[in-house]
């Protein structure tokens, strides 16, 4: 499947949830091995995150498992469900760009999160889904490399609404 994606990101802690939202975009492309276990191979773009000069302030490529609860706890019915709940998680590369007093900074990420599924019509080839998540950044910050270490002061948290195209299958 490929899926485009668009929400806001904010600092986990020590910061006004609402008012320090800042815009996030991307894409996603899924491999379903099975009903219940995929892998997703996720880009994801920041604007005005940090005090960088350039238009993206920082990317997050991303290689993360997931897992259709309703299918693993649940008996797979043949088809998708109208709703359904994937867990993600998994590792990534972020890269904050120029970002003073230092140039590019490349960090090692973790991202934690929902996938909420609405699967939309008969063949339910379309799915609408809300992405909670959270995102750390394991290195530290952009000033303080080496501080991180799934430190809530160094997570954010991401909240993404991604519309998804399921590609016909080997089963059809």
């Amino acid at each position: 499947s490929l899926g485009l994606n668009a929400g806001g990101i904010t600092p986990l802690t020590h910061s006004a949830f609402w008012k320090s939202m800042r815009p996030v975009f991307g894409l996603d492309l899924t491999k379903q091995f099975t009903p219940t276990y995929g892998i997703t191979f996720e880009g994801n773009w920041s604007v005005n995150t940090s005090v960088s000069k350039t238009a993206f302030d920082h990317s997050n490529v991303a290689v993360l498992g997931n897992v259709n609860l309703f299918n693993l706890f649940g008996t797979y019915q043949g088809t998708p469900r109208p709703f359904e709940i994937e867990a993600v998680g998994g590792i990534g590369w972020l890269h904050a760009y120029n970002v003073a007093p230092v140039n590019d900074v490349n960090s090692m990420s973790a991202k934690f999160g929902l996938n909420l599924n609405f699967n939309l019509g008969e063949s339910k080839a379309w799915t609408f889904a809300v992405k909670p998540a959270v995102v750390y950044n394991l290195d530290g910050d952009a000033y303080e490399v080496g501080h991180g270490r799934f430190n809530s002061n160094h997570a954010y948290f991401e909240l993404l609404a991604g519309l998804v195209y399921h590609f016909k299958g080997s089963n059809g």
